[in-house]
């Protein structure tokens, strides 16, 4: 059942529009041998009056490989809200065109007074996401934009997938948008908005007040029920800006906490590394280095600890107070270096052995403490180039 037909004098006919839309009476052609076929597949067509007063168009004899036979009469109501609320928006609205080469066919292809096209799908009968995604991508092809619409009582798998909306059905007042078109709050995300008409979401889809937004999971209410949708949804642009924004800036912050994480795990292995050259070094096993701990931090106080081998101080375990809010470095235990540090501070060593190794590296002066676990004494030298004095 087209809405549309050509005449051998008039051209093609629309049934939607005021005297066909080519200045020709419907009493001219209904119930009269008009000579009008179809523009799809040039066989004879006849006028008709549906029973709900649907003014139509029909074959003559039955053409079931015409692209526009078996139309029915919700698919024709859709694309005729369709074709009215694209013209109340002050476009033209042209109903059943296909493209020259025949790469689709428009229910309803609105045009702007400066050329911009959208088509307008009425899509009822079944189809898959690959299907309308392949539809889709011939539009694109030819730079025709393009929204697809369902009225059934769910919205469909695929309306996620392409522009789409989902609307109330034909009966009673003009059809309004059950979703989806959405708002966004930085501190909540995606709503969908209510009671928006068919009329003027077109409008606002043909003047590009809403947009295209991509996948996103979006809140609403549905007869008082609590829904989520996720998918592609329509929204205004400053909506669509906002949330990019506030995905950067939470992509941003998830950069810097795995960068932190990651540079945390890194210090990690490089002090696990050192700790184990340390130990590797020096030849104490835990047990030796608890006693020997435990008589440095008996003599220097229980404000005391040591921290991890450092390069800095010659890959020895600096020893540090607690002070305040901070704290001081009061000697380095078992260094395999002596630097500039050692002039100024104490170098703990854990048998006359290392005392006597302190000799060899020593460069100048240096106050050595020998904490020695196997006698439980802590003694004060001092060491110069070869000497203990």
């Amino acid at each position: 059942m087209p809405f549309t037909a050509q005449h051998a004098e008039y051209g093609r006919l629309d049934a939607t529009r005021p005297e066909l839309g080519c200045g020709l009476d419907w009493g001219a052609i209904h119930r009269a041998r008009a000579p009008l076929h179809c523009p799809a597949c040039e066989s004879q067509m006849v006028a008709r009056v549906s029973v709900l007063g649907l003014r139509h168009f029909a074959h003559r004899r039955r053409s079931p490989d015409c692209p526009l036979a078996g139309e029915s009469v919700g698919h024709l109501l859709l694309k005729s809200d369709l074709a009215a609320a694209a013209r109340a928006a002050g476009w033209s609205a042209t109903l059943e065109v296909a493209a020259s080469h025949g790469g689709w066919r428009a229910d309803v292809l609105a045009v702007s007074p400066d050329g911009r096209r959208i088509a307008l799908e009425a899509q009822l009968s079944p189809i898959t996401e690959h299907e309308v995604r392949e539809r889709t991508a011939r539009y694109e092809v030819d730079g025709v934009e393009v929204c697809w619409f369902d009225d059934r009582d769910r919205p469909r798998p695929w309306m996620g997938a392409v522009p789409s909306l989902h609307l109330t059905g034909p009966a009673g007042a003009s059809r309004t948008v059950r979703g989806v078109i959405a708002r966004y709050s930085a501190g909540t995300g995606w709503h969908a908005v209510d009671d928006v008409t068919l009329t003027d979401a077109v409008k606002w889809i043909l003047g590009r007040r809403l947009i295209p937004h991509g996948q996103g999971y979006v809140h609403g209410l549905d007869d008082a029920h609590r829904w989520g949708y996720r998918g592609m949804f329509w929204t205004a642009a400053p909506y669509a800006a906002a949330a990019s924004e506030e995905a950067r800036r939470r992509r941003t912050q998830q950069e810097a906490a795995e960068a932190r994480w990651e540079a945390r795990e890194a210090a990690k292995k490089v002090k696990a590394a050192a700790y184990e050259r340390f130990w590797a070094r020096t030849g104490i096993g835990p047990g030796w280095w608890r006693a020997f701990e435990a008589i440095v931090r008996g003599a220097m106080g229980d404000d005391t600890f040591f921290g991890a081998p450092s390069q800095r101080y010659g890959d020895g375990r600096p020893l540090y107070e607690k002070r305040g809010g901070g704290t001081q470095l009061l000697a380095v235990a078992l260094p395999a270096r002596l630097g500039a540090w050692a002039e100024t501070t104490p170098v703990v060593v854990d048998d006359l052995a290392g005392l006597e190794r302190m000799t060899q590296l020593a460069f100048c002066d240096v106050k050595v403490l020998l904490a020695a676990p196997d006698t439980g004494a802590f003694e004060m030298h001092w060491v110069g180039p070869g000497t203990v004095y």
